[in-house]
């Protein structure tokens, strides 16, 4: 996106004649739209294994949102409803059973998206949450098969214009991690788990690192000197003696519009900032709970997460890291099923009523369980972030993203996957929405998940339907974060999808000579439970259009992205 202004975009000619060319948005630098003049940008991401038991649990309603918008550029059109007409940021009303209410004060700086899915099959995976597809348990082969990628969170924290720091990221997991790294012979790896006790973490990060504030001095735009430039060339011809009254109207408009132009790049500005800050985070109890950190569970010992989450809001105000990760699995702490592990006994019978469990709906407890991490991580690390001034006069969050998802929506599923971002990423996003690309007017899709129906008349329809591909979402962290298509695509892949003139993806992905974007689109091969390839290729590949998979998603009206 990044785009050279010069003089010549501007004027033209010979012999002190000159032609105005009209200002167009697309050759604005990006920074002119898409960023905080002064941001450093952070990224963290919350990443659970297993599904979240029911749609309902996760949205703030089943229901299609109200206003509609159709993508100048052809794209397929989408609804959304701002978040604040289902809770407002002074209300108790849980935006959903998952989300409850104590995101509500952000209801305004977040987004939930609906219907991203994936377009092939995993039955259990380990990284495509965060976009390594081929890292799945074995069930799937057309997946094992593929080229293993680096994740996003990889990708921004070797990417040296992100991040300078050679130690991001910094992920924390009780077990292996949802990351994959690539070593120097372009092996794709996972993540070990990292999980000191709170106090650890703490001394690991701050022991010698000094406190501080103060002021800072953000340099005016560079743009805005030629800018300035331009308009004293426009002065020169607008008082040329042979200019004519319809010229001169002609040239103030454009010079109307490069003076507007002009006043949303900053200039020069000396901003306070709080500075580093670590001391107001209460790790006593962590030092004395005698509780191994490897017998943290978020339903007994909340404080723990919550210390989690103030410490990575730290973290980042000292700039001691830039890219955060955080992922766990629901392990048998919160098993309540005698007969049976908690996978089978809960997560797999989403219908069951567990007698031991208080007589709670399966799918209703795996709600709950992730509403423990949404109270005592999620939302404190954001609040927390919401609260700490940066250098260019916003706050953290306003400057970062903070991006949770998991494994799977209904168990076993790869559709309506759960997205959730908060913060702006500098400017990058228009936020304060539920957007929702499903396609009703395709029908349901086939693959609901386990115990799920796809009949809208069934008591268990599964509310899943064809909408964008999910990557799409990883691809929108990567260009909110400042990340160029050159510096994440990968040409190798996707190959199946490109060229094509048979029709065979439907027609409308013919021609594509460059499919872009972050990560496999799928496999060309046919899936083991579910698909046959002429299923595949129909009730998947043939109701997206590829042209778009290496754009960022579309957003509400007014979005700067």
């Amino acid at each position: 996106m990044s785009k050279n202004l010069s003089r010549r975009m501007f004027l033209k000619g010979t012999g002190g004649a000159a032609l105005a060319l009209p200002i167009l948005p697309s050759l604005m630098p990006r920074e002119a739209w898409g960023q905080t003049a002064g941001a450093t940008k952070r990224y963290f991401n919350f990443v659970g294994g297993y599904d979240y038991g029911h749609h309902q649990h996760w949205y703030p309603t089943l229901n299609q949102p109200s206003q509609i918008h159709t993508p100048s550029n052809g794209d397929y059109a989408f609804r959304y409803q701002p978040l604040n007409t289902f809770a407002s940021p002074t209300s108790n009303t849980n935006l959903s059973l998952i989300l409850g209410n104590r995101l509500n004060p952000l209801v305004n700086k977040m987004n939930i998206f609906r219907a991203l899915n994936l377009h092939t099959r995993i039955a259990h995976g380990q990284g495509h949450m965060l976009g390594n597809i081929a890292a799945s348990d074995g069930h799937d082969t057309q997946v094992t098969s593929l080229k293993r990628l680096r994740t996003i969170d990889q990708v921004l924290a070797t990417n040296r214009n992100f991040t300078p720091h050679s130690r991001d990221p910094l992920i924390l997991s009780p077990e292996s991690a949802y990351s994959f790294q690539g070593d120097t012979l372009g092996n794709i790896s996972r993540v070990g788990g990292r999980w000191p006790k709170p106090h650890e973490l703490f001394n690991s990060l701050f022991n010698g690192i000094p406190e501080g504030g103060g002021t800072s001095t953000t340099p005016a735009h560079p743009r805005r000197d030629i800018l300035t430039r331009v308009m004293q060339d426009y002065q020169r011809v607008i008082n040329g003696r042979t200019i004519s009254a319809n010229d001169k109207s002609i040239l103030n408009n454009i010079m109307d519009q490069i003076s507007d132009i002009q006043t949303r790049l900053p200039g020069s500005t000396t901003t306070s900032t709080a500075g580093c800050r670590y001391s107001n985070v209460d790790v006593n109890q962590s030092m004395t709970d005698g509780i191994s950190a490897q017998n943290y569970n978020v339903q007994n010992q909340a404080y723990a997460y919550q210390m989690y989450a103030r410490i990575f809001a730290a973290a980042a105000s000292c700039d001691i890291h830039r890219v955060f990760g955080f992922h766990t699995n629901i392990s048998n702490f919160f098993d309540r099923n005698n007969a049976e592990d908690f996978h089978q006994g809960h997560s797999h019978k989403p219908w069951d009523v567990i007698v031991e469990n208080n007589n709670r709906i399966n799918h209703q407890w795996m709600a709950e369980i992730w509403r423990m991490y949404v109270d005592n991580f999620v939302a404190p690390l954001a609040l927390a972030l919401n609260g700490i001034n940066d250098t260019n006069g916003k706050t953290l969050l306003d400057n970062s993203l903070v991006h949770m998802t998991l494994e799977s929506s209904t168990v076993h599923c790869d559709t309506n996957k759960p997205c959730l971002m908060i913060g702006g990423a500098g400017g990058a996003l228009n936020t304060g929405y539920l957007i929702d690309y499903s396609r009703r007017d395709l029908g349901p899709c086939r693959v609901q998940g386990d115990n799920f129906e796809d009949a809208p008349t069934n008591a268990q329809f599964g509310h899943a339907y064809h909408g964008q591909h999910y990557n799409r979402s990883l691809t929108t962290v990567l260009r909110a974060m400042g990340l160029n298509p050159s510096e994440y695509e990968d040409a190798s892949i996707n190959q199946f999808f490109r060229g094509r003139t048979d029709g065979t993806i439907g027609t409308q992905n013919n021609g594509i000579s460059n499919v872009g974007g972050y990560g496999h689109i799928g496999s060309e091969n046919s899936g083991v439970w579910y698909y046959t390839t002429a299923e595949l290729r129909a009730q998947e590949y043939g109701r997206q259009n590829y042209h778009f998979y290496k754009e960022m998603l579309p957003l509400p009206p007014g979005s700067l992205a």
